[in-house]
């Protein structure tokens, strides 16, 4: 299970990139960080300075956690959020929220620390494979 999870991200994140780099953003691994797996830098030569995008990817419809050591909406470590649903599928959706998108949709766990946006605040047309508003300024 846990190798399914795994290839289900390694697909989200490779799909996040090859959008990316097709509209001229170099996509780097971020360092320093726990979730390097999924969180990325990417740059491009007349826009500076480089963005952090988190990328979280799911076979289906699902609520996506800001991490275990996230306890209010100043500790997001990432400028973009990418959720793509349906990864392993031949029609992946991806939605693109920014930081100000995430805080005003994210929601404390009643049993526990931990924040989530679940799918009814982010699967909406208007964050739906928003590629070009990365190049907007960030809020």
């Amino acid at each position: 299970m846990a190798s399914n999870k795994i290839r289900t991200a390694q697909a989200g994140l490779a799909y996040v990139t090859w959008q990316l780099a097709r509209r001229d953003w170099a996509v780097l691994p971020a360092s320093g960080t726990k979730k390097a797996a999924t969180l990325i830098q990417i740059k491009k030569d007349d826009y500076h300075p480089p963005l952090l995008v988190q990328s979280r990817a799911f076979s289906g419809q699902n609520a996506v956690s800001l991490g275990e050591n996230i306890t209010g909406p100043d500790q997001l470590p990432f400028d973009w959020m990418a959720i793509t649903i349906n990864v392993r599928s031949d029609t992946p959706a991806c939605f693109l929220l920014n930081r100000q998108d995430v805080i005003e949709r994210m929601k404390k766990d009643p049993g526990g620390p931990c924040y989530w946006v679940d799918p009814p605040r982010y699967i909406d047309q208007k964050y739906k494979e928003r590629w070009d508003e990365i190049n907007k300024d960030n809020p």
